[in-house]
């Protein structure tokens, strides 16, 4: 509670400034055919996140992962974003909460740098609370957009094993799935994106 006030104003700026780089960017897609259900910007000081083009892909996403299963190099983040929204290929995440060990007291993933880990009780109550104001408004802006065959998997399995169900009951509720079931992930061990879970998604419209 100290640092509450510090953290505020970063946390009140970084997700006024996000949301409007997301929206700007759905506003690029004509159609969104496949979507990646993500946690929340790392965003701090250099502002990374996959949809800023200032900054480097990352073992979040990286352009060869993009680039290989669509048979094409690809040159930059612009290019990648671009390639993205072509596709209908857009990313959402559950938190509004862009925490980080370096800006923020509290984080999503490390006991470090004098910020703390919340518990997975404590994160899954974070993004129970901010649902109805964060999550759901998100996936009531795509819906519009949305295709009849649209694709949703996790980014992370172990996002989907925590909060599959909070999310699920969203999703269903504004027609993105049918049910729980419907979701998968695509991560592998390491950290990196599986290809082949990616590819299969990708080609399976």
């Amino acid at each position: 509670t100290s640092n509450f006030e510090k953290d505020n104003l970063y946390l009140e700026t970084a997700f006024k400034d996000i949301t409007k780089i997301w929206l700007d960017n759905l506003n690029q897609i004509n159609k969104v055919n496949y979507l990646m259900i993500a946690e929340a910007p790392l965003w701090g000081q250099v502002k990374k996140y996959i949809y800023n083009p200032k900054t480097n892909n990352s073992q979040f996403f990286y352009r060869s992962d993009l680039g290989d299963i669509l048979k094409k190099t690809i040159e930059s983040k612009d290019e990648f974003i671009k390639v993205c929204n072509e596709i209908g290929f857009l990313i959402v995440d559950i938190s509004p909460f862009p925490l980080n060990t370096k800006d923020t007291k509290i984080n999503y993933g490390k006991n470090q740098d004098g910020s703390k880990k919340l518990t997975k009780k404590q994160y899954r109550e974070l993004v129970s609370l901010t649902i109805p104001t964060f999550f759901d408004l998100k996936i009531k802006a795509i819906k519009p957009k949305q295709s009849k065959n649209i694709k949703a998997f996790f980014r992370y399995a172990r996002v989907k094993n925590t909060f599959q169900d909070l999310i699920s009951d969203v999703l269903i509720e504004n027609e993105t799935i049918n049910s729980e079931n419907d979701i998968g992930d695509i991560s592998q061990n390491g950290g990196g994106i599986d290809k082949v879970k990616l590819k299969q998604i990708l080609t399976s419209k």
